[in-house]
C-alpha cells in the first residue's frame, strides 16, 4: 500500500518542490499551509508521515506538534524541515530536525525514505 505524507509548509514554492520530488517516489501527497490546516487534513485523512516547517502563520509548528500529541494523542513519526537552527525539545515522533538551507530534496526524500 502506498504510504502517504502530510507536507505542513507555507512558503509556496517550496511545498510544491517537496511535493513534487517526494510523489515521484510514489507516496500519497496531502498538503497544508500551516497548522490549523493541517489539523484539518488530520481529521479527515490518515498520513504516515509528517514533514512539519516551525514558523508558519495562524498555527506555527511547535503548536501543531502539541496539539498533534496532547489534544489529539496522535503519534505520527515526522520530521522537522526548518530554517531556524536552534530546533530541540520535540518528542520521540520527531526524528530529525533538518536545516531546509543546508538539504537538498533528494536528500529529504533520503530520510523519508529511512524512516518509512
Amino acid at each position: 500500500m502506498m504510504k502517504s505524507i502530510l507536507v505542513v509548509e507555507d512558503n509556496k514554492e517550496y511545498r510544491e518542490l517537496l511535493t513534487k520530488r517526494l510523489s515521484q517516489d510514489g507516496y500519497t501527497m496531502l498538503v497544508a499551509q500551516n497548522g490549523k490546516e493541517a489539523l484539518e487534513v488530520l481529521k479527515k485523512d490518515h498520513t504516515d508521515f509528517i514533514l512539519l516547517d516551525l514558523l508558519m502563520p495562524d498555527m506555527d509548528g511547535i503548536s501543531f506538534y502539541y496539539q498533534l500529541e496532547h489534544i489529539l494523542k496522535k503519534s505520527i513519526p515526522m520530521i522537522v524541515l526548518t530554517n531556524v537552527v536552534d530546533a530541540a525539545g520535540f518528542g520521540k515522533d520527531v526524528k530529525e530536525v533538518l536545516v531546509k538551507s543546508n538539504i537538498s530534496l533528494d536528500e529529504v526524500a533520503g530520510k523519508v525514505k529511512e524512516y518509512l
